[in-house]
């Protein structure tokens, strides 16, 4: 079903968003969510399923249940992919977002950014633009520290890797 999900062009279902939940902020939020959860869930699984069988069959020896399993052997493994999977599709939910407002919304940076195209006055644009590249910055920037500091086994493994 996932599968299936991720292949749907998110911005093929906008008029259909706008349509059953109006022009408001609940259909930007939810373009959003059906355009970048299919593949955060694909991502997570992989490397849910890439996790060494060994360490869950010591798990398991150790009689750990399988609530314990999740919260002590997976979840701490999957949780710094999580947080690189969001950082990653960061860029498509801006899309997203500036889209969704291009097309149907009175405010917002994107509404802003194609009421001004009209105009092609450029000097009132790209204001907007390195805006949306300041925000899109702190945000990943945000996301690293508090993945490094929260994991850095992870990352200290990560850099073994290169």
């Amino acid at each position: 079903v996932v599968r299936t999900l991720s292949l749907i062009p998110p911005m093929a279902i906008l008029p259909i968003l706008f349509i059953a939940l109006g022009l408001g902020e609940l259909s930007k939020v939810m373009l959003i969510i059906i355009g970048i959860t299919p593949m955060m869930i694909r991502d997570l699984q992989l490397r849910t399923e890439s996790l060494p069988e060994e360490q869950i069959i010591k798990a398991q020896t150790l009689g750990a249940s399988s609530w314990t399993m999740l919260v002590r052997v997976v979840l701490p493994q999957v949780m710094p992919r999580l947080i690189e999977a969001v950082r990653l599709t960061l860029g498509s939910a801006w899309l997203f977002l500036i889209a969704a407002e291009a097309i149907a919304s009175t405010e917002g940076l994107g509404y802003r950014i194609f009421l001004i195209r009209r105009y092609l006055a450029m000097d009132v644009i790209l204001p907007y633009v390195v805006w949306i590249t300041i925000l899109a910055f702190l945000m990943d920037w945000a996301l690293q520290k508090i993945s490094a500091s929260r994991y850095p086994w992870f990352h200290a493994m990560q850099g073994a890797k290169s």
